[in-house]
């Protein structure tokens, strides 16, 4: 049982021996490092413009309220008004929420009124 003890104690020192002293080798063991897959860290979303970031979330309001015809329930871009610094942010991202809010809204409001054609 001693002897295999020492011949794997003597096995790791002797395979990084022949590693460093083999060119062939160490560029083998370099390739089997650089194959394996790298583990890629989460990306961060990107940051959109205000006019892209009113859209999207004047459409989702839009969307919610038009299934369900509570117009305007949802309507709130002022709550926002805090997160931008600079007005015309504000006034890009708010003219941009209330444009999809509207269009949204009016493409599922047709079952809320049936005299509407």
């Amino acid at each position: 049982m001693r002897a295999k003890r020492i011949i794997a104690v003597m096995a790791g020192p002797l395979a990084a021996a022949a590693l460093t002293f083999s060119p062939g080798l160490m560029a083998q063991a370099a390739a089997a490092t650089t194959q394996a897959p790298a583990a890629s860290a989460p990306q961060a979303p990107e940051a959109q413009s205000p006019g892209k970031q009113g859209a999207a979330e004047g459409k989702t309001a839009g969307t919610k309220d038009g299934k369900r015809c509570n117009w305007g329930l949802s309507d709130k871009p002022e709550a926002k008004k805090s997160v931008y610094k600079k007005a015309k942010d504000y006034q890009a991202y708010e003219a941009a929420y209330e444009a999809a809010y509207l269009k949204a809204y009016e493409a599922l409001d047709d079952a809320c009124d049936p005299n509407e054609d």
